[in-house]
């Protein structure tokens, strides 16, 4: 008879206690290397889109339908778009509304220098 208290002592019947810790991912633990590796992919793969909650008044969820139905895309696409074309508007550029321009996302200080 096992004595429930003993945490210690293995037990000859029941066969061998489980390993402490989370299970591995794969057949066996990862290194840390690649465990860093894992976090700065996911953590790369979070920063790439940021999630906002908006409420949109009557007339902009009507506008926002009527992308979607132009575009053919998906709600996110459009709201995507349509932020893009307004800011590109404000600033002046109004070449490639639809493909995503890095150095259009450059702050002042990389526009110079692109500039040169």
């Amino acid at each position: 008879m096992r004595d429930p208290c003993d945490h210690y002592t293995m037990d000859l019947i029941g066969g061998s206690r489980a390993k402490p810790g989370r299970k591995p991912l794969g057949e066996r633990a990862m290194t840390a290397a690649e465990r860093k590796r894992r976090s700065r992919e996911l953590r790369r793969n979070r920063l790439q889109e940021l999630s906002v909650t908006v409420e949109l008044s009557r007339d902009a969820q009507k506008a926002l339908d009527k992308m979607i139905e132009w575009w053919g895309v998906s709600k996110k696409e459009a709201i995507n778009r349509a932020m893009l074309i307004a800011c590109q508007s404000q600033t002046g550029r109004t070449g490639m509304l639809f493909d995503l321009d890095p150095a259009f996302l450059l702050t002042e200080r990389g526009n110079k220098r692109r500039q040169r």
